[in-house]
């Protein structure tokens, strides 16, 4: 059984990659490909950011280095794999590759820089990686209310909605401020 501090890590962890991706979405919806360097960086920041969290949940297993991995928090693993291919939509080959797509980002140009291989011309989309992770965040939530650990969201969709919202308004004061400055820094 997972400690609830090893809980509350993971409901950390899903809430920093929620975050990121929705934020992501958000400023590449208002402005896709912006011209000043400081709005590049933070998309590609951000997205970096939701990648790595993604691999800290569902990435590398190793039971004493990653205990936020959903293996070494739920119970019933077959119960909880099952659960999330039905959410989700696909079979084990559509996750399995799913899988491969973000560790090979996350280990071939995030963590580690494998010029042979760290080409990017493909990056990760994040709608799985948005979808799996309220999976997890269900499972987790279930487990602290058990414990009677009450402070967090008991719908992670909804609190996405939510910061997306925000971030939108935020957003589009913040690429209006900047557009009639010119790029100086190449």
């Amino acid at each position: 059984m997972a400690s609830q501090d090893q809980l509350i890590e993971v409901v950390n962890i899903i809430g920093s990659l929620v975050r990121s991706a929705h934020l992501k979405r958000v400023l590449s919806a208002l402005d896709p490909n912006p011209p000043l360097n400081f709005w590049r960086v933070m998309h590609g920041n951000l997205l970096d950011i939701a990648v790595l969290e993604w691999c800290k949940l569902f990435g590398s297993d190793d039971e004493e280095h990653q205990k936020t991995h959903w293996k070494n928090v739920v119970a019933d693993r077959d119960a909880f794999r099952a659960e999330l291919l039905r959410t989700l939509g696909i079979d084990t080959k559509a996750w399995e590759s799913y899988w491969k797509e973000m560790k090979a980002y996350r280990d071939q140009y995030l963590v580690h820089r494998d010029f042979s291989k760290s080409d990017v011309t493909k990056f990760p989309r994040l709608d799985l990686a948005l979808e799996s992770s309220c999976v997890y965040y269900g499972y987790v939530i279930a487990e602290l209310r058990k414990q009677k650990v009450a402070r967090y969201p008991d719908d992670l969709r909804a609190y996405g909605k939510a910061f997306a919202d925000q971030a939108k308004a935020i957003g589009e004061k913040a690429l209006e401020a900047t557009r009639d400055l010119k790029e100086r820094v190449y």
